[in-house]
């Protein structure tokens, strides 16, 4: 019933839409009229019914006892009991309510406030510690490095899958600088930045708070966050190895400690899948023999993988100093770059190009994690080099030389540093993205919900007195904190596998099965053996480029020689086998045996640095503290083991234990991490606090410090498949061919495949969409240049063999496929109206009315100025598809009802040529192909009702057709296009069909042929205009001269096909489609070309042109840009350009459309940035002026 609502509530909406643009004023600044209004009130409360019809109900009449709890808490009272869910209904409140929701908006404010103001900025109070003024720092080399685990526990880095970063933990051996230079010593980068010492990150965290620039900075202790005020007495706290065998250790649910206890199947306290099996509390699923328990809300082992990497971020304790933090307590990748200037230099090239070497990292803790961190880790050392490198390229403000060996050492270093620190800024942007959007997304179970609104502690907002919100100010991690990070419970079985091998073969323990089967226990490790083998064992070079870690079958990775980066396709492998395997659950009895001693160090250092109790920890978060044991958790078994233990007293139950044995919340809207729930509530506290203090993240998050072009990087695209879309974005950048374009591996990376397929299902989304087997062998282009490229061209689309990908594409869009023969009847039909040059005079008069339209005059002379890109050339193609070919309601001061602005249609075909032609980004092809079938939908809608009153298909259609031209002032002039069309394809029909099927197939060829044509037109008109406005030599007066004399027809005339030789000279070099696919469907032996079914091809028009007298477009019968349309018009339309008096490019910075050269398979294809710095195909502003 709710989906038949949801179709016509959509139908509705869409109708109103429509009728809301034809009603809209023309001039935006005019006052709307009352029919407009109402419509758009129509569509936008149609739009809103659907939305909560598809999202769900915002509130329920059951979130009221949360509410009530709430209010009664709210000036303090005994706490708010978590167990009502209050923060999840609030998340489902905002997260349901549509996204131009006031309200909703105000409560984000309220929301992201009080989690802010949860915390203590700056902290209270630190670790007391004996000396800190020569922070420790990591060496690569040292022994020192690892010693005195039996201080660390699983080390403050402690993450949330492994006990990795215990081995890898690094002591003194360097002192960190005390000062904080963000960048070098040289005035010339310090320039290029803009002057501002705190344009970039420093190496060691300092800076970050302007008025006191050591918080948060490495080698400063923890902060306290809880004062521990209630008496705990050491002597009589339960042994740490006791309580790991008894509360902690990965046991079978059905177990008891209990004599002649056991838990049978019928027993409602068993763990189940039913979260109301014991009322108010949470329950788990069902254990396999091992005591391994899937995570309820799907998360995969790469989620936690990811979650390491923000945990050693922020978490290295010192072995030298207790309490001291070896890396700063902000998110910039010190995992990446190191917590020193010394770190910095071992992964940078320092070559002048600001790139660091391939594949490499500084923190050599995450070679003893499970390989997925590392790997992980690799993709935003790619993604640095991809930033740097498109920094470059782009050279936005023309302050870099891409000449780097014509730069002195001093320029070059300066060069260097400024690219480095951008794309630093950058890449910690992606970070920061990556944890708001996928991490986060998926801890408040958004992704697995489908949903893309996100909590964002990053904006800027007030009090109620005006004031500014508090942002940007520094961080201190605590040492409260550092306990909640400890997830060895996620541990899945693969990884729990890889850890007990990393153990055996470190620890030299023998044959533990054999050990197991003898009844030792196997992982009972000393502490003291363990550190010393820790010592003796892992220990890395000091040269980062020769690190290396598991690949996905267990064997050493291996580097290319050349180029020193590890093949695409294990990291590709060791990834997507982390998605596949489920993570565990968090849950009392789920921490794998083989981190016993890592646990029982934790405890260790949790009593050694006086950590508060769980009721204090609770009080301090405004939680309202346990008063039992049963209430901390529900579990019998597990809260009678506890009782016993702390000697029935709950207040004297620890931290570290509360936490990792606390019950869980269940899979519920709101809550994607089922971790205890203190844990749940505390963490987003400390993200918001992590984002919100980092000024880099916030108030130096701009584009004067990124560049125009890297600010708008760092951002997913919505309405991306994704629901959140950083690390899906991450994944198809660094690792191109590895995921295919629809791929769940790639789209829900941090959700078991099998899981997401199930909600998938549950919410009637569109599964067919994705792909949900695990992706195969990469896809490897192969590049085809000189003669075999142009014979790729001549064959394809006219034999089996290939597949023209832009045709298949043009295809999708309607869901027909489209032939090569159905694209000649276009052109065909296009060039039979145009025999006597109709469609080129047309052209001509449609761009000079633009002129007319769109100059503007320069006061006291007589030249006149206009952006011939955006408001000319790029709107004659639309203006003359609309009008003349398809009879789309164009909204312009003689149709001031038309549905669509010229400007509006024109940024809708953009993005359907950029689909069907120019897109090569994976990530990208989702967002473009959506846009891109809307806007063929809507063609299609109009297209379909023209050709049925063509066809005279009932009164009904004629009339309503009829009816919309009228109200909307459209003319017919499209009548004699379609009549044609469909007379020819009439006669080209090889069985008889009915009307329906034939308006069908025939609406289907034309709107995909046309509205993919028509930007690329108009982008080919742009490149032939601004390459001879560069031009200042004889072929310039020889083009203007042939424009002048060409003042209509003519067949075989000398000035037009002098203009088009000249035309030709310049797509030659800069042609409308810079490269094209093929996709090989039967393996192809044909004039030394050589293919293999599923081979995807790539031709180079640039390249195949540099060597060929001819013109190779590629585009053959193409709507618009057939050779043979392009060159019956394309002339007229330039006439009318170059015989404008004195016609050149405008004075000033705006003079030049903002190209550069990419180099995506090494050849060269041109692509622009846009008014918004965005990358695209299609030309930027040109400007230029003329004399009237």
């Amino acid at each position: 019933m709710s989906l038949l609502l949801s179709r016509a509530l959509a139908k509705i909406a869409a109708n109103a839409d429509a009728l809301a643009r034809s009603t809209a004023p023309l001039d935006p600044d005019r006052r709307p009229s009352a029919t407009n209004v109402v419509s758009t009130h129509l569509a936008h409360s149609a739009h809103d019914i659907d939305y909560v019809l598809k999202r769900g109900r915002p509130f329920h009449l059951n979130d009221i006892p949360a509410y009530i709890d709430a209010l009664k808490n709210i000036d303090g009272g005994q706490g708010l009991d978590d167990r009502k869910m209050l923060l999840e209904k609030v998340l489902v409140l905002m997260s349901r309510l549509p996204p131009d929701s006031e309200f909703a908006k105000q409560l984000e404010v309220i929301t992201i406030d009080i989690l802010y103001k949860d915390l203590p900025h700056p902290p209270d109070t630190f670790l007391p510690i004996a000396h800190v003024a020569s922070a420790p720092s990591r060496s690569s080399n040292s022994a020192a490095n690892i010693r005195k685990v039996a201080n660390e526990d699983s080390t403050p880095s402690s993450d949330q899958s492994n006990v990795h970063q215990l081995y890898a933990h690094t002591t003194p051996s360097q002192p960190y600088s005390a000062s904080s230079t963000l960048l070098p010593n040289s005035k010339e980068s310090a320039k290029r930045v803009g002057g501002k010492p705190y344009a970039a990150r420093s190496a060691d965290g300092s800076g970050y708070n302007l008025t006191d620039p050591t918080l948060g900075m490495a080698g400063k202790p923890y902060a306290r966050t809880v004062p521990p005020t209630t008496p705990v007495f050491d002597r009589i706290l339960p042994d740490a190895e006791l309580i790991f065998d008894l509360l902690l250790a990965r046991r079978p649910s059905k177990s008891s400690v209990f004599p002649g206890h056991y838990i049978g199947k019928g027993d409602k306290r068993l763990p189940s899948s039913d979260p109301h099996a014991i009322p108010g509390h949470t329950v788990l699923p069902e254990t396999d023999e091992n005591g391994f328990a899937p995570h309820p809300g799907g998360l995969s082992s790469l989620f936690f993988g990811f979650a390491n990497l923000i945990i050693h971020s922020i978490f290295d304790s010192s072995h030298s100093q207790p309490g001291v933090n070896v890396v700063s307590s902000y998110l910039d990748l010190s995992p990446l770059y190191g917590s020193s200037k010394a770190d910095n230099n071992r992964v940078r090239r320092l070559d002048g190009t600001g790139r660091l070497w391939e594949d490499v990292f500084a923190d050599k803790r995450i070679l003893f994690m499970p390989p997925n961190v590392g790997a992980l880790l690799i993709l935003f050392c790619r993604n640095h080099n991809y930033i740097a490198s498109k920094l470059l390229q782009i050279n936005e403000n023309k302050s870099y030389i891409d000449d780097i060996q014509s730069l002195s050492l001093s320029d070059k270093q300066a060069q260097d540093d400024e690219l480095f620190d951008r794309s630093r800024l950058i890449n910690c942007g992606w970070f920061m993205q990556g944890i708001l959007r996928d991490y986060v997304g998926s801890i408040l179970g958004l992704v697995r919900d489908g949903f893309e609104w996100r909590l964002d502690p990053l904006a800027a907002s007030r009090e109620i007195d005006h004031s500014l919100t508090e942002r940007g100010r520094g961080n201190m991690v605590s040492m409260e904190f550092n306990f909640m990070y400890r997830w060895h419970h996620c541990l899945s079985q693969e990884d729990t596998k890889w850890t007990e091998s990393i153990f055996e073969r470190v620890l030299g323990l023998g044959d533990v099965n054999e050990r197991k089967a003898r009844g030792e226990n196997v992982w009972k490790i000393g502490t003291k053996a363990f550190t010393r083998a820790l010592t003796d064992n892992l220990l890395a070079p000091e040269d980062v480029r020769t690190w290396t870690f598991d690949g996905p079958n267990g064997e050493t990775l291996v580097r290319d020689p050349e180029s020193g980066a590890f093949p695409d396709e294990d990291l590709a492998k060791i990834l997507q086998n982390a998605t596949k395997a489920r993570a565990g659950a968090f849950k009392a009895r789920g921490i794998p045996e083989v981190l016993r001693v890592v646990e029982v160090l934790g405890i260790h250092q949790s009593r050694s640095w006086g950590a508060c109790t769980m009721n204090d920890f609770r009080r301090f978060m405004g939680l309202k503290p346990f008063a039992s044991f049963s209430e901390w958790n529900s579990d019998p078994e597990i809260s009678r083991v506890a009782e016993t233990l702390y000697g029935g007293d709950i207040e004297q139950l620890e931290l570290y234990v509360g936490l990792q044995a606390e019950e869980s919340k269940p899979p519920i809207q709101g809550a994607g991490l089922c971790s205890g729930y203190t844990i749940s509530r505390a963490i987003l506290a400390d993200a918001v606090a992590l984002v919100r203090g980092d000024r880099f993240l916030t108030t130096e998050f701009n584009v004067y410090n990124l560049s125009s072009w890297g600010y708008q990087d760092v951002f997913a695209q919505p309405n991306d498949g994704a629901y959140g879309g950083e690390i899906t974005r991450l994944l198809y950048r660094t690792l191109p061919g590895c995921y295919p374009m629809n791929s769940v591996y790639a789209r829900f990376a941090f959700l078991d495949p099998e899981f997401m397929k199930e909600a998938l299902e549950k919410r009637s989304a569109n599964v067919s969409k994705y792909d949900f087997e695990k992706p195969g062998k990469k896809t490897r282009i192969i590049v085809l240049e000189g003669e075999a490229g142009r014979e790729i061209l001549r064959v394809g689309g006219k034999t089996s063999s290939l597949e023209s990908v832009s045709r298949k594409r043009a295809g999708e869009l309607t869901g027909k496929s489209i032939n090569t023969r159905s694209f000649q009847l276009i052109g065909d039909t296009l060039n039979h109206l145009n025999m006597n040059g109709q469609y080129g005079s047309l052209l001509a008069h449609i761009t000079e009315s633009l002129l007319s339209e769109h100059s503007i005059l320069i006061p006291d002379s007589p030249t006149r100025y206009v952006d011939v890109t955006k408001h000319v050339l790029g709107l004659v193609p639309i203006h003359f598809v609309a009008v003349e070919v398809l009879g789309l309601p164009l909204k312009t001061s003689h149709t001031p009802t038309g549905e669509f602005k010229d400007s509006e249609l024109g940024k809708m075909l953009e993005v359907v040529s950029n689909y069907v032609f120019e897109n090569k980004d994976a990530y990208m092809d989702w967002v473009l192909r959506e846009g891109a079938q809307h806007t063929t939908k809507i063609g299609m809608r109009t297209v379909t009702e023209h050709l049925r009153r063509l066809m005279n298909q009932g009164l009904a259609t004629k009339l309503s057709d009829s009816l919309i031209q009228w109200y909307t002032g459209e003319s017919k002039r499209s009548d004699e296009f379609l009549s044609e069309l469909l007379s020819r394809a009439r006669k080209l029909q090889r069985t008889k069909r009915g009307k329906s099927e034939l308006i069908e197939d025939v609406a289907s060829i034309v709107t995909a042929s046309l509205l993919s044509s028509t930007m690329i037109y108009a982008k080919a008109a742009v490149n032939v205009v601004e390459a001879f406005l560069n031009e200042h030599g004889p072929k310039k007066e020889l083009l203007v001269n042939a424009a002048k004399n060409l003042t209509g027809w003519g067949v075989d005339g000398a000035e037009r096909n002098m203009i088009w030789t000249y035309a030709v000279q310049a797509l030659r070099a800069n042609p409308p489609v810079s490269s094209l696919l093929f996709e090989v469907e039967q393996n192809l032996n044909a004039n030394k070309i050589h293919l293999k079914r599923g081979q995807t091809v790539y031709c180079n028009l640039i390249n195949l042109n540099q060597d060929s007298d001819e013109l190779a477009l590629g585009l053959d019968d193409f709507g618009l840009i057939s050779p043979s349309f392009l060159k019956s018009t394309l002339p007229d339309v330039l006439r009318v350009i170059f015989g404008l008096t004195s016609i050149r490019l405008a004075d000033g910075s705006s003079r030049k459309s903002s190209k550069f050269v990419e180099k995506p398979f090494g050849l060269p294809e041109i692509r622009y940035l846009t008014a918004k710095e965005n990358i695209s195909p299609f030309p930027g502003s040109l400007f230029v002026q003329f004399d009237f």
